[in-house]
């Protein structure tokens, strides 16, 4: 098993959906459902679809993701910092007081760095000094001073768009939300490849899928990016500590398989939902059937023991009615941190 961290940058605007009315909202992260989706589609492209969804199907999965989270320059901007989303368990302090003041901005974090993270899941008691330390830094991820001028890693946009009536030509104006990177800016992710025969295609698939584009509105040329390759984990990232107080933490989606649903709750800690729902697209073709709902636990729910997940089957219940010729699946595929495999 190897663990590589990898880079995109966009080299246009990109549309993340979530849930409101038209396209007037996008994310700043892509969960890894909708990533594994578009790399399947990728491969698809290479003639590869039904090879990759028999990898991802068995009982040892030949890769897993993480979700893909922001990552940007340092404060200085003369690094590279890193963003990961905040486990939602409290960290341990020395004294329950110096939380209960505080909770409800402790909660409004959404990033940390790598550093603060591995302390928050550790078994060291925080101060408050160093909860407040923990807090500023938080605030700062997605600002950098570059060339002498205070940046944002990330900015969003909302688009007048316009649609007219076949019939009447009557107008009605719409809103679309693209989010733009920095230069020096962009999402990153992680990949635990159980089997390393995948290495290769997995690059392949991963410059083929910064062609297509990422997320949504790619018929107007959103979503396209620059793949890094990979590089192994331990040199981009700080080592797990020794204190560690065992605690997993969920850096993608998950969804349970039917075998692990009877040991689940001795094995969540604190967890939270989101509903995975959309149109099917199928390599380079998009429909507008749409796939099954799936709830799915969210980035940054904490397990006490390994989980594996599933890649679950969203195919509709009249797939040969619409004209689908091929099951449809979404990944609920768990990427803990630290040390979770899934094998």
């Amino acid at each position: 098993m190897a663990e590589y961290l990898y880079r995109l940058k966009f080299t246009g605007p990109v549309h993340f959906g979530t849930f409101g009315i038209g396209l007037e909202k996008t994310l700043d992260y892509l969960p890894s459902d909708s990533l594994t989706s578009a790399l399947v589609n990728a491969f698809a492209v290479l003639g590869m679809a039904d090879d990759v969804v028999k990898a991802l199907r068995s009982e040892r999965p030949a890769f897993v993701l993480s979700s893909l989270f922001p990552f940007g320059p340092s404060g200085d901007g003369k690094a590279i910092t890193y963003a990961l989303p905040r486990p939602l368990t409290p960290p341990l302090v020395e004294s329950p007081k110096i939380l209960q003041d505080i909770w409800k901005d402790v909660k409004r974090i959404r990033y940390l760095v790598p550093e603060d993270f591995f302390r928050w899941i550790g078994q060291k008691p925080l101060n408050a000094e160093e909860i407040e330390a923990t807090m500023l830094r938080s605030r700062e991820i997605g600002k950098a001073a570059v060339g002498g001028h205070e940046i944002l890693w990330s900015a969003a946009e909302l688009r007048p768009r316009v649609a007219l009536d076949r019939s009447s030509q009557g107008s009605s104006i719409w809103h679309c939300s693209v989010l733009h990177f920095h230069p020096s800016a962009g999402l990153y992710g992680m990949i635990r490849v159980l089997d390393e025969n995948w290495s290769v295609d997995l690059a392949s698939a991963f410059r083929m899928l910064g062609d297509i584009g990422l997320g949504g509105e790619r018929t107007y040329g959103m979503g396209c990016f620059e793949f890094s390759g990979f590089e192994p984990l331990q040199s981009s990232w700080p080592k797990t500590p020794v204190d560690s107080n065992g605690s997993l933490i969920l850096l993608s989606t998950f969804h349970p398989s039917e075998k692990e649903l009877p040991e689940l709750n001795k094995r969540l800690v604190a967890w939270e939902f989101s509903e995975s729902r959309g149109y099917i697209v199928s390599g380079r073709a998009a429909t507008t059937i749409k796939r099954k709902r799936l709830n799915m636990f969210t980035e940054g729910s904490v397990f006490r023991e390994s989980v594996r997940g599933e890649l679950a089957d969203v195919t509709p219940d009249d797939a040969k009615t619409l004209g689908l010729t091929h099951n449809i699946y979404r990944s609920g595929l768990a990427f803990l941190m630290p040390g979770g495999i899934n094998g």
